[in-house]
C-alpha cells in the first residue's frame, strides 16, 4: 500500500534547506519501503561546473598558506547533487540515509534495517522525515519519494 507519494522540483536556491514531510502508518504493516530518487544527479561538463567551483574555492580556500597546492577546476567536475533522507517516529529518531546515489530504496522492519537505520519493535504510528537538501548544483532537480507499506499477506514481486 501506499502510505505517501511526492513529487519535488528544486533549484540551486533550495541548497541548505530541508522539507519536511511524513505519514501514518496503520497497524498490521512489517515493512516499510522508501523510495527516493531525483535527476539528474550530476551537474556536467567543465563549463557549467566551474562557476560554482570557483565561488566555492573563494568561499572556502581563501586563507590557504603560500605554496598550498592550488584547486583546479578540471579535477572537480562533475558536481553532484547531494540530497539525504533522515526518519523519524514519534519524535524518537530512526536514522538517516546519507547517500550520494540519484535513486535510493530504504527498508525498515521489526527486526532490520537498511544502513543508517534502526530497526524498532513497532512500525505503526505516526512518521516524520525531513529531505536535507545540502546541494542542488543542476538548474533544475526533480525528486520522487514514495513510502510502501508491506503487510504479511501482500504478494510482493521484486
Amino acid at each position: 500500500m501506499i502510505l505517501l507519494k511526492k513529487n519535488y522540483q528544486w533549484t540551486p536556491q533550495d541548497s541548505k534547506t530541508d522539507e519536511r514531510f511524513s505519514f501514518l502508518c496503520p497497524q498490521g504493516v512489517r515493512e516499510i519501503r522508501i523510495l527516493f530518487s531525483y535527476d539528474p544527479d550530476a551537474l556536467l561538463g567543465e563549463k557549467d561546473c566551474a562557476p560554482l567551483i570557483e565561488k566555492a574555492m573563494e568561499q572556502y580556500y581563501d586563507g590557504r598558506e603560500p605554496g598550498a597546492d592550488v584547486l583546479q577546476v578540471p579535477g572537480m567536475c562533475p558536481l553532484k547533487n547531494l540530497i539525504t533522507l533522515s526518519l523519524s517516529r514519534e519524535g524518537v529518531y530512526v536514522g538517516n540515509g546519507h547517500r550520494w546515489a540519484g535513486r535510493q530504496v530504504h527498508r525498515l522492519t521489526q527486526t532490520g534495517a537498511s544502513p543508517g537505520f534502526l530497526s524498532i519493535p513497532k512500525l505503526s504510528g505516526q512518521w516524520e522525515g525531513m529531505l536535507h537538501l545540502h546541494a542542488v548544483c543542476t538548474p533544475v532537480c526533480q525528486g520522487i519519494l514514495v513510502v510502501e507499506g508491506r503487510a504479511d499477506n501482500e504478494v510482493v514481486s521484486g
